[in-house]
């Protein structure tokens, strides 16, 4: 009875994950929320396909407005329950698919070892060091949405886009 209770509160508890690091992975049947619950990522399939991508939606929004995908180019199948994305030895985000092929990864420079994933309340996806240092944001690889804090234009000394 007790290891009832135990798997059902873990069941509970397991559907929402708060960072990822390189031992907090998220997988198809789990979610990351943004502090202020108004932005979620995860795992998810649009209605009539076979295919599963990963993306970030309005939380509350019914029905569910996607606001950026990682793998837009290279869909998962559907199928696929052991895919995840993860933090890997580089310290860069990775998408894996079950085979553990790359299917998406940040691969940004200047990272380090000691990396994590957020979801931001502003609806940006970042990695970020160990002193919480942006290394990489989804804001700065958008789709086709556009949020109250992105920033358009580009930076007049280097030349670099901003997003």
């Amino acid at each position: 009875m007790v290891f009832s209770i135990l798997l059902l509160a873990c069941q509970i508890a397991g559907g929402v994950v708060y960072n990822i690091t390189t031992s907090e992975q998220l997988f198809p049947n789990k979610t990351l929320v943004s502090s202020g619950k108004i932005f979620e990522l995860g795992f998810f399939t649009p209605n009539g396909s076979e295919n599963q991508y990963v993306g970030i939606w309005y939380k509350n929004f019914t029905p569910s407005k996607i606001v950026w995908v990682a793998n837009r180019n290279l869909p998962l199948v559907y199928t696929d329950r052991s895919a995840k994305l993860t933090i890997g030895s580089d310290g860069n985000l990775k998408l894996v698919d079950g085979q553990q092929n790359i299917v998406w990864s940040t691969n940004a420079s200047g990272r380090s070892n000691d990396t994590s994933a957020a979801l931001l309340d502003s609806g940006n996806f970042v990695l970020q060091d160990a002193n919480y240092s942006e290394i990489w944001g989804s804001f700065n690889d958008p789709t086709d949405t556009l949020l109250p804090s992105m920033k358009i234009g580009v930076n007049a000394k280097t030349v670099e886009k901003k997003t």
